[in-house]
């Protein structure tokens, strides 16, 4: 498995690989600020089988699957075959600018429907690549994510827990 890891402020730290049924206190990763060491928290990490079911980096236990798709190349593909697509339109052969978007839109999917799936934190967007994923795992939810947005939890940590606001103070 690897692990993109990430700090409570979603800023990378680094990546590392983890072998199966390998479970080290800490780790260290040559990240963007050098090498650094960095704890992961295997308490309650796992199922009994052996998959991820919390957050090794900050604990969390809301986690949810995407596609790991590649997004450099999904983009480098539609502005490619939109500018291949706009040249040829421009030459008025619309029918050969038609069929570049259309081929673009199949290689898309084709990739889109090959790539793996990866399990990342809500909280600190660690992401953990290679690895089977638990049935309670489910993608993406809005209203797990709207929790978890930097904006209100660095509002919640600047704020002291007794502070109260109400809905109109806040939108003043």
């Amino acid at each position: 498995m690897r692990v993109q890891l990430r700090d409570q402020h979603r800023h990378p730290v680094g990546s590392v690989k983890l072998k199966p049924g390998d479970h080290p206190h800490e780790v260290t990763v040559d990240g963007t600020k050098g090498e650094q060491t960095v704890p992961l928290q295997w308490e309650n990490a796992t199922d009994e089988s052996g998959r991820i079911v919390r957050c090794l980096a900050c604990g969390c236990r809301e986690l949810f699957f995407r596609k790991d798709f590649p997004q450099k190349l999904g983009l480098t593909l539609v502005i490619a075959a939109a500018a291949v697509s706009v040249v040829l339109f421009a030459l008025d052969d619309v029918l050969a600018s038609m069929g570049v978007l259309a081929a673009a839109v199949i290689v898309d999917s084709l990739i889109f429907s090959l790539t793996p799936k990866c399990v990342v934190c809500y909280r600190c967007r660690t992401e953990y690549h290679g690895l089977e994923i638990t049935p309670t795992i489910e993608p993406w939810e809005l209203a797990i994510g709207e929790k978890y947005r930097p904006v209100r939890m660095e509002h919640a940590e600047s704020r002291p827990a007794s502070e109260s606001t109400s809905i109109s103070e806040t939108a003043a």
